[in-house]
């Protein structure tokens, strides 16, 4: 069984394409009142929903020192319709945004900064949070997610 769509996911912006003729079905722009901002995007898809999570720095103060915000999204896959969303606060000056995204089952896990939290797929509850374990939290990294026989590697970029 093949899909309908193809799903494109750039700077906050989520395109579903009809994968036979390539015209556009939705467009989906995260709404964070930023969309002339770059974001960095990831994304996960299945026949009923696509989870997108775009970030972007919120510099502030003469420094402008940046807290990243990743902005965590369900949509309708046939429809593009928003069906939830959540906003993470990196709490720190990062460099980088630094969320991953892993989608397994019936939930949703999100890491950001030093953060890991889980989200029901279904309705878009917070589940539960958690601080990752490190050796030092002076600096953010990217935090690679894994469950059985599912893994996403977090990026630096």
């Amino acid at each position: 069984m093949h899909s309908d769509l193809v799903i494109t996911a750039v700077d906050g912006i989520v395109t579903a394409h009809a994968r036979t003729t390539g015209e556009v079905a939705w467009v989906f722009r995260v709404p964070d009142g930023k969309a002339d901002n770059r974001h960095v995007t990831r994304i996960w898809a299945n026949v009923h929903r696509v989870v997108v999570v775009a970030g972007r720095m919120d510099e502030s103060g003469m420094f402008a020192s940046a807290d990243g915000t990743a902005h965590v999204c369900c949509i309708a896959y046939g429809t593009g319709n928003l069906l939830w969303k959540h906003s993470l606060k990196g709490g720190q000056n990062i460099a980088h945004f630094t969320a991953t995204l892993l989608v397994d089952g019936k939930q949703v896990f999100v890491t950001h900064a030093d953060t890991l939290v889980a989200f029901s797929l279904d309705t878009g509850q917070q589940l539960w949070q958690r601080r990752v374990e490190r050796v030092t939290s002076n600096f953010p990294v990217s935090v690679s997610l894994a469950v059985a026989g599912n893994a996403q590697q977090g990026d630096a970029k």
